[in-house]
């Protein structure tokens, strides 16, 4: 089966089983944490979770490990 058809048959999936693959593929990598966000997209995040959760100046660092703590 190419990627292509893997993905087309995944998007044919409910939404519940769509996320249970899409969480068990994410889980699977070594370190997902190494995955580098492109600077556009970190400073729209940080942007967007101060806005909306966090005290004036707390940590993008300190707001992550509270949102999503690491396993």
């Amino acid at each position: 089966m190419t990627t292509e058809e893997l993905k087309r048959r995944v998007l044919e999936l409910p939404e519940r089983e769509r996320l249970e693959i899409a969480d068990a593929a994410w889980t699977s990598l070594p370190d997902p944490d190494r995955l580098a966000l492109p600077p556009w997209q970190r400073e729209l995040l940080e942007e967007r979770l101060l806005s909306e959760v966090a005290e004036p100046g707390v940590d993008w660092e300190d707001l992550r490990d509270a949102l999503w703590p690491p396993n």
